[in-house]
């Protein structure tokens, strides 16, 4: 007589994971009670990492690897003021914290150098798809990238004299370990982290006041 094994529910597994990272993520008060969580913590995770459980996890973060953000937002400032400081990705790092680097080339290529978790550095290069002169810029990496992202942004004016920035952003990190599988299933602060920064552009162009003009 043969038996057969029956297959784990990934769901469960999950939650384990899920469970664990939080309590490890967790900052109480009370030092006991943060060893306590921290042990639990790495219980959890340490179950869910075995057998099919990985598994689970693996193709969780595969799924939710990419992240999608879309939001608009106002600022006090002319359309040609927004459109010049967006129009040279080496602003960038100016709003955006992640970013460490942008070189542009003048020539719709540029190279991104970003801080990643645990200190990596994370670069890849991109191409200008879309610019049409105080409307809208788009931008995606190549194929051969380590970090795939597809960005536009679209200026619309306001009657008051301000503008209306609308930001569509999609990126990932494919990538197959389970630690950073895990990692990606709690992004949503980094991507909380990254639309704060943008929203702050209005901040960013008082400070950097006047913004350079577009290189010919």
């Amino acid at each position: 007589m043969t038996s057969s094994l029956v297959p784990a529910r990934p769901l469960p597994s999950l939650l384990l994971g899920a469970a664990g990272g939080a309590l490890l993520g967790g900052r109480p008060r009370r030092p006991a009670a943060g060893a306590i969580a921290a042990l639990v913590g790495l219980t959890l995770v340490g179950v869910a990492a075995s057998g099919p459980v990985s598994s689970a996890l693996r193709r969780a973060g595969t799924r939710r690897r990419v992240v999608h953000m879309r939001f608009s937002f106002v600022v006090p400032h002319p359309v040609s003021t927004v459109f010049r400081f967006f129009s040279d990705f080496e602003n960038y790092p100016r709003l955006v914290r992640v970013l460490r680097e942008v070189h542009d080339f003048g020539d719709g290529r540029s190279h991104w150098i970003a801080s990643g978790r645990g200190g990596r550095i994370l670069e890849w290069d991109t191409v200008t798809t879309k610019f049409v002169t105080n409307r809208v810029i788009a931008w995606q990496s190549t194929p051969t990238s380590l970090v795939r992202s597809s960005c536009t942004v679209r200026l619309v004016p306001e009657r008051a004299g301000g503008t209306c920035v609308k930001v569509s952003i999609d990126y990932g990190v494919p990538t197959e370990r389970l630690k950073e599988a895990v990692a990606v299933l709690a992004s949503r602060r980094r991507t909380r982290e990254i639309e704060a920064d943008i929203r702050r552009l209005g901040q960013r162009l008082d400070e950097m006041s006047p913004v350079p003009l577009l290189r010919d």
